[in-house]
């Protein structure tokens, strides 16, 4: 009897440590209005970089963005706007 009662205490001590285990991996949901410093320093980081043409997909740092036939959003350098005027591209 006594042995039925210390593997029950064992068999529930594993229990519990695997649920905590478990639940501090979890990711936890904020529902608050706080920003990290650094989620913002990336969103930076990724704006200075250059980005690609939507026609000739070269890089440039300064893009003009169209809304092409289809809805989907178009990013043209100065070189390639002419060619997004001509489409008669909506202008963002």
């Amino acid at each position: 009897m006594r042995w039925i009662i210390v593997g029950v205490i064992i068999l529930f001590l594993i229990l519990l440590s695997v649920y905590r285990i478990t639940r501090k991996r979890q990711v936890p949901v904020h529902n608050n209005k706080v920003i990290h410093l650094s989620a913002h320093s990336k969103k930076r980081e990724q704006a200075r970089k250059q980005q690609k043409c939507s026609f000739c997909r070269k890089e440039n740092k300064k893009l003009a963005f169209y809304s092409d036939e289809n809805g989907k959003i178009v990013g043209v350098c100065p070189v390639c706007k002419p060619l997004a005027e001509r489409r008669a591209l909506m202008r963002l």
